[in-house]
């Protein structure tokens, strides 16, 4: 065979040798020739070099886009770890603040001579409780004002040692009740038979929830904690622990509550029997 010919035969079976896809025996014939041919061994080397060539170009992007993802992935866990850091943070000044609170709180719940003041509003109402308490012994008024009717309404539960009377007005009508609901007047049912009862629930009303804030401001010229969700704000006075404002969130009218105490104030002489002149005895 000519060396021109051979030539072409090799040149033809370049491609599938550099690819590894000849038998053993095309193999040698091969490499026989490319040791004595120039020319066909310049065309093997530069097919090898393109070859390898991909090959090295696909590493480095391999290797690139590894070094990509692998920074990605720091930055990724970075992030998770500085936004558990801030959730912890922010979940731990939470229990504090509460605890803080509640331990103030306790430290009222012992008084049973205290004064309590709650103003009330919701929609057309305005509603005003006072309790005068002294141990056992307590005065209790509850007034109802309609803004559109103009019609007031009022109860008065009186206790003191075995005396009891529950009195109410409606309009320019005034009764004797035969029968009341011990421990609170009908129909308001926030109002605490006694301060220890209560305190607690009003503190931690919104801290029940999943998702709540703690705020600090102010309410009523005291610096508070404002404990929020979205369908209640609680104004929790920082000193003591006792609520300041409650509010009520609903689709119409939103029902405010201001609180007002006063500890170790009420003598016998706020607890006066009231007078009952005018009252008939409810049938």
């Amino acid at each position: 065979m000519s060396r021109k010919n051979e030539c072409k035969i090799v040149q033809d079976l370049l491609p599938n040798y550099v690819e590894d896809l000849t038998n053993e025996e095309t193999n040698l014939f091969i490499e026989e020739h490319l040791r004595e041919c120039n020319t066909c061994k310049k065309m093997f080397n530069n097919m090898k070099t393109e070859i390898q060539k991909p090959d090295k170009e696909a590493n480095k992007n391999e290797v690139n886009y590894i070094k990509k993802y692998n920074k990605k992935l720091k930055t990724l866990k970075t992030i998770i770890i500085i936004i558990l850091i801030i959730f912890i943070t922010i979940l731990g000044r939470k229990t504090i603040i509460l605890s803080s609170l509640s331990e103030k709180a306790k430290e009222n719940q012992s008084y049973d001579n205290y004064y309590i003041k709650l103003n009330s509003y919701q929609g057309d109402y305005f509603i005003t409780t006072e309790i005068y308490n002294k141990g056992e012994d307590y005065l209790r008024t509850w007034t109802r004002f309609s803004t559109d009717t103009q019609e007031i309404q009022k109860m008065i539960y009186y206790k003191k040692g075995n005396d009891q009377i529950l009195l109410q007005e409606i309009g320019e009508n005034k009764y004797i009740k035969k029968s009341f609901i011990e421990g609170r007047i009908y129909p308001v049912t926030y109002i605490p038979t006694n301060l220890k009862d209560k305190i607690e629930s009003i503190i931690f009303l919104n801290s029940n929830s999943t998702y709540f804030s703690v705020i600090s401001t102010s309410c009523n010229g005291k610096k508070c904690y404002l404990i929020k969700d979205k369908n209640n704000e609680s104004y929790i006075d920082k000193e003591t622990g006792m609520a300041v404002r409650h509010i009520e969130k609903n689709n119409e009218n939103d029902l405010v509550i201001d609180y007002d105490y006063k500890f170790n104030i009420v003598t016998d002489n706020d607890i006066k029997k009231p007078d009952i002149t005018g009252y008939i005895i409810e049938e």
